[in-house]
């Protein structure tokens, strides 16, 4: 079979690595453990591995891969430029040549939302436009630029860190150095750090007891909750409904772009959300027609990250004909 790619999408807590191919129609697609990654070499070894195991039980060569990682990534040089918290040991590391060397093909590099709007351009709701905003909701909230059809990403491979930035000045300091940052109450880490504090101050709550009991609530049952009529669960929805409908109205006047397209699992499994995001940024935007800035689902789903991966992978392809 001709033209397969593999796309890998790094996650603090899950590798998803997957072939595909020049369609988009998956091959092969799986789940690591992040944990089993130690350090960079076992990190480059476990994603090489797997690459090649899913290559050889489809009996497919691949052309070339991509990777989509957090941080800031040098794309230039496929290389990790910062990354904190998670995976602090590929900072500095050439992911893009070590894994090039390793799988004995082109492999490049970019961060991961970045990747993810490359996979929407090429295979979901992206297709047919040239100027796209997309940002991600889930552990962290992260964003991509695209402008007369490419790939916004800064003299610093800066862009698109739309989480950092800050909507409360005053808020506490996150270690990306900024303070009162959008990912402190609208991201499953932020509302998680919430949920601690509620329940050190006393506050009962469902969602309070679950962590009480050493379970980690996710952004469902948050919303679940709030469902319920459920005090804290409404508040915080109430606040992350607020807080990301802002940041959308911000990308659009900042950047006013045809379509901002807004992807995560909550995105993915609860549209009410997405509309209730929708509604708050439009009562914003009076300064533009109605409409005139679509605020799309991204479409990929699940598939987003390794289908990015694979994006950017035939884009490395394509260009260097």
């Amino acid at each position: 079979m001709a033209n397969v790619f593999a796309g890998v999408d790094v996650g603090g807590t899950r590798i998803k690595v997957g072939l595909a191919d020049s369609s988009g129609r998956l091959l092969s697609s799986r789940l690591l453990e992040t944990r089993r990654c130690q350090d960079a070499t076992s990190f480059l070894e476990t994603v090489a591995g797997e690459i090649k195991s899913q290559a050889s039980a489809a009996s497919v060569s691949i052309a070339a891969a991509g990777l989509g990682c957090p941080g800031r990534i040098d794309f230039s040089a496929g290389r990790v430029a910062w990354l904190k918290e998670k995976l602090e040991f590929l900072e500095g590391i050439p992911l893009a040549a070590v894994l090039s060397k390793r799988l004995g093909c082109p492999v490049v590099c970019d961060n991961d939302v970045n990747a993810i709007l490359a996979g929407e351009m090429r295979f979901g709701a992206g297709r047919g436009y040239r100027d796209v905003v997309g940002a991600t909701v889930g552990t962290g909230i992260g964003g991509a630029v695209v402008f007369g059809g490419v790939m916004v990403r800064g003299h610093n491979w800066a862009t698109g860190h739309f989480g950092f930035m800050s909507l409360d000045p005053w808020g506490p300091q996150h270690v990306c150095g900024n303070t009162g940052i959008v990912e402190e109450h609208s991201s499953l880490s932020g509302i998680r750090r919430q949920l601690r504090a509620a329940l050190e101050a006393g506050e009962a709550s469902p969602l309070t007891e679950a962590v009480a009991r050493g379970e980690e609530p996710g952004l469902r049952e948050l919303f679940e909750a709030a469902d319920a009529g459920d005090p804290l669960g409404s508040r915080m929805a109430k606040r992350m409904i607020l807080e990301l409908g802002t940041l959308v109205a911000n990308l659009v006047y900042a950047f006013d772009p045809e379509v901002v397209l807004i992807g995560g699992g909550l995105i993915t499994h609860r549209p009410a959300v997405l509309d209730a995001i929708r509604d708050e940024a439009a009562s914003r935007l009076d300064y533009l027609p109605a409409g005139a800035t679509r605020i799309l689902p991204m479409a990929l789903g699940d598939a987003a990250g390794v289908l990015g991966g694979v994006a950017l992978a035939m884009d490395s392809v394509a260009q260097r004909k």
